[in-house]
C-alpha cells in the first residue's frame, strides 16, 4: 500500500540517504546524505518521501532558504536528490511528491521554489529554466604567481579568516544568507566538487593585513582521456582582485586550465575576462515563481535601492491578479497579461530576453528539428487517419514551440481573460518597430532594464542542493 511520508524520521531518512547513493553515487564516492547534510537532516524536516511495503521507494529532498537580492530578503525553498527505487518506477510517485512538496511550499508563503533538476515532470508543473550564466577557461600562465599586484599575497584558508571571509560573501549583490557555520558546512560537504570526484581547496588574497578576496576551488585527480577540468565554485571580493588569486591558485595547484562562473549582474569580472573563451546557459536547474504578489512585495527594497542609484521615482506599478492564477503587470496604467514563462522571463532575463535563450535553445533546436520532420508526415497521416490536429498539437506541446507558448502566454490575439480585456487598451503592444517575447513597449522596456534581469546567485556553487 502507497503511502505519502512527511515529517520522515530518522530511519526513513537513513533510507533516503541509501536510495539516493543507489541512483546518483557510484562505488567508492561520497555519500549523498555527506555531500547534502541539510537534505536528510531530521530537525529541518520537509523533505518527503513514498513508503510501500514497509520502506521507502521514492523521495524529494526539500530545504528553505533566504536569498539576499541587494537589500531585499526573498523566501525561497529548493529541491533536489529526487529519486525513485527502480523497482517502483513508472507509478507516478515523482509527480505525487512534487505535487506535495509545491503545496507545502505554499503554505510557508514561499515566494520561489528552486529545482536542480531539468526534466519535463518540473517543466509540466510550472518551472523554468532561467537567468544567465557564462563559463569562462582559463588556461595556465606560467608567471601568474609572480604578476600579482603590488602588495598581495595569496596562501590557503586559515581558520581566523571566517569573519572575513564572510564579510566578502555578504558584500556581493546576490547571496545565500547564511551563517559561518552555514559555510563552514557548506566549504566541507563538498557537494558540487563530489559529483565530479574533486576536493575544495580555498585561497585567500590579501594585502596590508585585509583579506581582498576568496576562491572556492573544485579540483582533484582526472581521469585520462576524461574532459573534466577544474572549476570555481564560489568566487568573492573585486573581481579586479579575484582574477589574480585565481591564477596565482592555478599555479600552486599546477592546474593547466580552471573554470570560472560569472552570473549575468557581475559585469566587471566579464569585462575582465574579455577575450577569454566561454559558453553561456541558464543557471542550474529550474524555478518557479511560488506567490508573485509576495515575491513583488519582498523584492521592494531592492527597487527602492535602485530607483535611488538611478536617480529616479519607482515606476508606477503594480502586479495585478487576473483568471486561473495568472498576473498582469500594470505599469503607467496599462495593464500587461503576463504568464508564468514570462514572469520568469522579466525577473531573470530582463525585459529582452526570448525563451530560447540558454542552454534551452539546445532542448528546444532538438524538439524543433523532431517536429519538422514529423511535419513532413502530416499530410499522409491526415490522409490515413482523417485529420492532424492532435498530432500537430502534441508535437506543438512536446517541442515547446512558437503555438503552445502562445497560448501559454495569452498573446493569441486577446488578453488574458475577459476582465483583463476590460481594462487593457485594444492594442496590448503599440507597433514600435522592435521584436521582442515580452509584450512591451521600447519605452516600457527601457523603464524596467534599471531593475531587471535580477540579480541572482549562481545556484550550481557551495549552497547547491
Amino acid at each position: 500500500m502507497k503511502q505519502l511520508r512527511k515529517r520522515l524520521n530518522r530511519q526513513e531518512l537513513n533510507e533516503a540517504v541509501a536510495l539516493a547513493d543507489r541512483i546518483f553515487r557510484e562505488e567508492g564516492e561520497p555519500s549523498m546524505g555527506t555531500s547534502f547534510p541539510r537534505i536528510f537532516d531530521p530537525a529541518i524536516g520537509l523533505s518527503i518521501g513514498i513508503a510501500e511495503e514497509g520502506r521507502l521507494v521514492s523521495f524529494i529532498g526539500f530545504v528553505p532558504h533566504q536569498i539576499r537580492i541587494g537589500p531585499a530578503l526573498l523566501s525561497v525553498c529548493a529541491l533536489g536528490s529526487v529519486c525513485t527505487h527502480p523497482d517502483y518506477r513508472g507509478q507516478g510517485h515523482a509527480s505525487v511528491l512534487l505535487q506535495e512538496a509545491f503545496h507545502q511550499a505554499e503554505r510557508m508563503e514561499a515566494a520561489l521554489m528552486l529545482v536542480s533538476g531539468t526534466r519535463s515532470l518540473y517543466r509540466r508543473g510550472g518551472c523554468h529554466a532561467f537567468g544567465s550564466v557564462r563559463r569562462y577557461r582559463l588556461a595556465a600562465a606560467p608567471d601568474a604567481a609572480q604578476t600579482l599586484p603590488p602588495g598581495m599575497r595569496v596562501r590557503p584558508m586559515a581558520a581566523d579568516d571566517w569573519f572575513r571571509l564572510k564579510e566578502l560573501a555578504d558584500a556581493k549583490p546576490a547571496g545565500y544568507l547564511r551563517s559561518i557555520p552555514d559555510f563552514a558546512s557548506e566549504l566541507a560537504s563538498e557537494a558540487v566538487a563530489a559529483m565530479y570526484g574533486f576536493h575544495h581547496e580555498v585561497l585567500v588574497a590579501e594585502a596590508a593585513g585585509r583579506l581582498l578576496a576568496y576562491v572556492v576551488i573544485a579540483a582533484g585527480p582526472i581521469p585520462d582521456g576524461s574532459d573534466l577540468e577544474p572549476f570555481v565554485v564560489e568566487w568573492g571580493g573585486k573581481a579586479a582582485d579575484v582574477l589574480p588569486l585565481a591564477r596565482a591558485a592555478m599555479a600552486q595547484l599546477e592546474l593547466s586550465s580552471l573554470l570560472l562562473f560569472a552570473s549575468a549582474h557581475e559585469r566587471r569580472m566579464m569585462q575582465l575576462l574579455e577575450g577569454h573563451p566561454y559558453t553561456d546557459s541558464h543557471n542550474q536547474g529550474t524555478v518557479r515563481i511560488m506567490n508573485l504578489p509576495l515575491l513583488w512585495r519582498q523584492l521592494q527594497p531592492y527597487f527602492e535601492a535602485k530607483a535611488a542609484a538611478a536617480g529616479s521615482r519607482l515606476p508606477d506599478w503594480t502586479v495585478e491578479r487576473l483568471a486561473e492564477g495568472e498576473h498582469a503587470l500594470a505599469l503607467d496604467g496599462r495593464l500587461i497579461p503576463l504568464s508564468a514563462r514570462d514572469w520568469t522571463l522579466l525577473l531573470f532575463d530582463g525585459p529582452d530576453a526570448e525563451p530560447d535563450d540558454g542552454p534551452d535553445a539546445f532542448v528546444r533546436q532538438q524538439a524543433a528539428e523532431r517536429e519538422r520532420d514529423s511535419a513532413d508526415l502530416l499530410p499522409a497521416l491526415a490522409g490515413a487517419s482523417g485529420g492532424s490536429a492532435e498530432a500537430e498539437s502534441a508535437a506543438a506541446s512536446e517541442s515547446g514551440g512558437a503555438s503552445s507558448r502562445a497560448r501559454a502566454s495569452g498573446r493569441t490575439g486577446k488578453p488574458g481573460t475577459a476582465a483583463a480585456a476590460a481594462e487593457c487598451p485594444a492594442d496590448p503592444r503599440p507597433s514600435s518597430g522592435t521584436s521582442r517575447h515580452l509584450p512591451l513597449t521600447d519605452a516600457e522596456a527601457r523603464q524596467l532594464r534599471t531593475y531587471f534581469p535580477l540579480p541572482f546567485p549562481y545556484t550550481a556553487g557551495l549552497s547547491y542542493i
